[in-house]
């Protein structure tokens, strides 16, 4: 037979097997396969690409060293060697006034070129930067101060003329300053406002951008070559909240892919075996006919690659329709998704291709050897040589997958061996299940001694089935948990009563009448008081020798920190170890320090830390380590003193508080009252980070669809290849006496019992499953799940009735005959 023969063949054979279920099954999991494996595999380039861009747009550039003090060349010959663009920016507060009024505001003095990443947004529209002898104001700065653009303003000796109303910039800066109402002027004017003397508190930034790589290559030298006083800010570093909301969505997503792996390879695994004995009868007739083993081989090969095309292309372009949805869901949190290289749209074809390969050729060589005396002898054909290496490749192409989804392979070494403990522990413990709750029915039902003899008939059913079937409904429960975990994790950093409002700078003999204005108000507030200290000194000893090199990068050893104290502990902490609060014992003062802190500074319970505040030196020993929630939009501290240690020292208060949309009269009140305290507001980002959670949520849910799809697909395909056998078993019953009605009952009575116990062991497993889960991939505090310990008994009950009474139709009197001659 010639080979355009065989392709006749193929194709024929192929549009014949669309009837069947196993050949229909297979279609199914391998589109699936392919179009999840694509799919997530441009959703999570392109989001990560799209997070880079939004981030440096923020940041106005890929990466900024940031100095208390003037920078000199840092950086400079590598940027100019890299192809780095680089601008320097100084930033400082300072208080603006005019006859009535004060306001303290974050001045920014830059040049060209800037910014190098984003836009700034002015209106009426000019120049890129405010030419000299002008400025730049927004909007808060020109209402509290009672000008508008073409005023000319005194900063500092300098008088400036307010060129345009600034919308927004990137590069904002960082600290509690930054959040002050921003002023940007010429770097040429800086000079002449006279505001650069001493004590003023002075940032000085150095901003890159360039090629990813010279910019990888350029931040890896920086780092070696920092001083005191100096810090590095970059894209993968900074830990912004839309950051982490994209990390959690990016592990969800490799977290989908792994279960659609598993999903779908175990579905391709089983409706191959399946297709492969059924076709055994088929390739006897065709060797009988003089069809060579070597033709028949490429018979069957051939299917599974038209098998293949179609998927792939189908496949391919349900990602590509797919991703275009999700972008449409992102499109207000990333508006310009950036394309990714073509080769990720293949990426789901190949790896259907490869698990086609390794998992279907197995059984197709084993159809290649059967001889014509099957179709007498009914005996399967010997293995095929080549079998178990292809298995073996086969397992460690699905280890390879899950090793790059985790990003470890010791990881994926894992998970395959607790698969397949899992595996053989499921199976017997199932099939132990099953046998003694048949038992206590057979002494209630009548049917219960048949039972019984049908389950024992299938132990090996049942060690095979069991933990298959108990394995995909966990994993599909993994997932709908996982999912619902996120979202309320996402939901509960942000509630609908967050705090909006900051105000700082208040000072100890305003605190009573602020307090009696916001209770008057009905604001509910907590006023902390903050003092700026130095950490000078742990147990005796200096940085330079108490804190090793990497050590001493630590940003709480290179900045002045908030200081407080307090007798409550704040709602976003939690005491790790040690007591609360902290006490004077002994004369001596005691402290709380935050738990990540003290682990890379290594700092112990009972350590002696010593602060310089204001020129007086301060020690406390470490009484407490604390969580802090960091994200949770309250005044938070690295470092907590025990009350009264800190008294007599320079003191000013903070406090943060919520106000609902239709409040507009506490803020006027406040401002009027307290010219000279700084009020931030924060409501724009809270309602672009919710608006960013709903689009997670929903992105989240078309994944989580897809993924149950196949899970879905992989049951019922189970389930339907099983009642094909008690199909043929009830046929016999019925010619032995028993009626369409009892051996109906009795189907659905087996497969109840056995749905209700692999729901039961799902819920079991994913319960387990979900500690890890959480801990090493989502990263979010894990919980328990009572309500999954009654649903997925219930639902594989209710499955496998449901797929037991439509299977019990087809048992009907006159088709005896059919189901025996199959």
């Amino acid at each position: 037979m010639s080979s355009a023969q065989l392709l006749r063949l193929a194709w024929r054979q192929c549009r014949a097997n669309g009837r069947r279920l196993e050949w229909r099954s297979l279609a199914a999991a391998l589109l699936i396969a392919i179009t999840l494996s694509s799919l997530l595999a441009v959703t999570g380039a392109r989001l990560e690409r799209g997070l880079g861009q939004q981030s440096a747009a923020l940041l106005g550039a890929d990466l900024s060293l940031l100095s208390r003090r003037p920078l000199t060349d840092q950086g400079l010959p590598q940027a100019e060697a890299g192809g780095i663009r680089h601008t320097d920016v100084v930033q400082f507060t300072s208080m603006l006034n005019t006859e009535q009024q004060f306001l303290l505001v974050s001045i920014k003095a830059v040049q060209a070129p800037y910014p190098l990443r984003g836009e700034i947004d002015i209106a009426p529209a000019g120049p890129p930067l405010p030419e000299p002898g002008t400025l730049w104001a927004e909007r808060s700065v020109l209402q509290r101060l009672g000008m508008q653009v073409g005023d000319t303003l005194e900063v500092g000796y300098q008088p400036l003329r307010i060129s345009a109303e600034l919308i927004s910039a990137p590069d904002r800066g960082s600290g509690f300053g930054s959040f002050n109402p921003q002023v940007i002027i010429n770097r040429a004017d800086l000079d002449a406002t006279g505001l650069l003397g001493p004590g003023a508190r002075v940032r000085y930034r150095r901003l890159f951008a360039g090629p990813l790589a010279a910019i990888d290559q350029l931040e890896a030298e920086l780092r070696q070559q920092l001083s005191g006083g100096e810090r590095l800010v970059s894209l993968r570093g900074d830990g912004n909240l839309q950051g982490e909301l994209q990390r959690n969505l990016s592990r969800y997503l490799r977290l989908s892919a792994i279960m659609a792996l598993l999903l779908c390879a175990l579905t391709i695994l089983l409706s191959l075996r399946r297709f492969s004995r059924s076709n055994l009868d088929r390739a006897a007739l065709l060797i009988n006919m003089g069809m060579t083993a070597g033709q028949l081989l490429r018979l069957y090969g051939l299917q599974l690659l038209i098998l293949w095309l179609g998927c792939a292309l189908l496949g391919t372009l349900s990602a590509c329709l797919l991703s275009q949805l999700l972008d449409w869901m992102l499109m207000q949190w990333l508006p310009a998704l950036p394309a990714v290289p073509a080769w990720h749209y293949g990426q789901g074809a190949l790896l259907g291709l490869a698990l086609l390969l390794t998992l279907g050729l197995p059984p197709v060589l084993a159809v290649s050897r059967v001889s014509v005396s099957h179709l007498l002898k009914r005996q399967p054909p010997p293995p095929a040589p080549g079998g178990l290496v292809l298995s073996t490749l086969a397992l460690l192409l699905m280890l390879a997958a899950i090793a790059l989804y985790l990003n470890s392979l010791g990881q994926a070494l894992l998970v395959g061996a607790l698969l397949a403990a899992t595996g053989l522990l499921l199976g017997y413990v199932g099939q132990w299940l099953v046998l003694y709750a048949s038992r206590l029915l057979a002494a209630r039902l009548q049917l219960g001694r048949l039972l019984v003899l049908r389950l024992r008939q299938q132990r090996r059913w049942l060690q095979l089935q069991i933990p298959v079937i108990s394995l995909l409904l966990a994993l599909m429960a993994l997932l709908w948990l996982a999912r619902a975990d996120l979202m309320t994790r996402w939901q509960q950093q942000l509630p609908l009563n967050t705090a909006n409002h900051f105000l700082i700078n208040i000072q100890p003999w305003e605190t009573e009448p602020l307090s009696a204005l916001l209770d008057s108000q009905q604001v509910e507030h907590r006023l902390y008081p903050m003092v700026r200290g130095r950490l000078v000194g742990l147990n005796g000893l200096p940085p330079s020798k108490a804190f090793n090199e990497q050590q001493r990068q630590h940003n709480s050893l290179n900045r002045e920190l908030n200081l407080t104290w307090m007798q409550t502990l704040p709602r976003s902490n939690i005491i790790n170890a040690g007591q609360w609060p902290p006490q004077a014992l002994a004369g001596q003062a005691s402290i709380s320090v935050e738990q990540q802190m003290a682990q890379q500074l290594g700092l112990e319970l009972g350590d002696r830390l010593a602060f310089d505040i204001g020129g007086q030196r301060v020690e406390a020993v470490i009484s407490s380590l604390r969580q802090v929630q960091w994200d949770s939009f309250q005044p938070n501290f690295y470092v907590i003193f025990s009350p009264a240690a800190l008294d007599g020292l320079p003191v000013s208060y903070i406090t943060s508080f919520y106000l609902p949309a239709d409040n507009n009269r506490t803020v006027p009140a406040l401002l009027a009252q307290f010219p000279t305290l700084t009020l931030i507001s924060i409501e724009q980002l809270l309602a672009q980070a919710r608006q960013v959670i709903h689009q997670l949520v929903d992105a989240s849910a078309l994944i989580l669809a897809l993924t149950l799809l196949a899970g879905a697909v992989l049951v019922i395909t189970l389930i339907n290849q099983e009642l094909a056998q008690r199909r043929y078993e009830n046929a016999l019953l019925q010619t032995l006496g028993a009626t369409p009605e009892e051996c109906r009952r009795l189907t659905r009575l087996e497969f109840s019992l056995v749905g209700t116990v692999c729901g039961l062991l799902a819920a079991v497993l994913a319960e387990l499953t979900l500690w890890p889960v959480h801990q090493q991939i989502l990263r979010i505090e894990p919980g328990l799940h009572p309500l999954s310990w009654l649903l997925l008994p219930l639902g594989g009950w209710l499955l496998f009735s449901l797929l037991g009474r439509l299977g019990g139709r087809q048992l009907q009197q006159g088709r005896l005959l059919q189901q025996l001659v199959r």
